[in-house]
């Protein structure tokens, strides 16, 4: 559900950063703030928060309705990465998931997308753990 915000967030970021020219080359450097919120969605879990109530899922969805859905949103971040290429990742500015006022730099929302990801990848192994026992 966060991931379906986030593309529509880059996709506009992208935009508007290829309108106003802001290219650039690696290596990039990013805020304290940016590698701070990457930094706490990295599994493991140093701070648990809850979901906002918004981006809470529909419990017993089946994985067959779960999955498609998944993989076509990594799919999008991966087209968004190949269209970033050339623009300044750390001066073209996302809004945030959790507030349009929040903005990270494209490169630390693309980290950002990918530690929320594992982040979800952790907890399912930790689940068909718990189950297996």
């Amino acid at each position: 559900m966060v991931g379906h915000v986030q593309v529509r967030a880059i996709e506009a970021a992208i935009q508007d950063g290829k309108k106003r020219g802001l290219h650039g080359t690696g290596p990039f450097e990013y805020g304290a703030l940016d590698r701070y919120i990457v930094h706490l969605t990295e599994p493991p879990v140093r701070l648990p928060l809850p979901a906002p109530r918004h981006f809470v899922p529909l419990h017993g969805q089946p994985v067959t309705a779960i999955l498609p859905t998944f993989h076509h949103v990594q799919g999008q971040f991966l087209r968004q990465l190949d269209e970033a290429e050339g623009l300044d990742l750390a001066r073209v500015k996302v809004a945030t998931p959790i507030s349009r006022f929040l903005k990270m730099s494209l490169g630390m929302m693309f980290a950002q997308a990918a530690a929320h990801e594992r982040r979800h990848l952790a907890q399912a192994r930790r689940v068909r753990a718990s189950l297996q026992t």
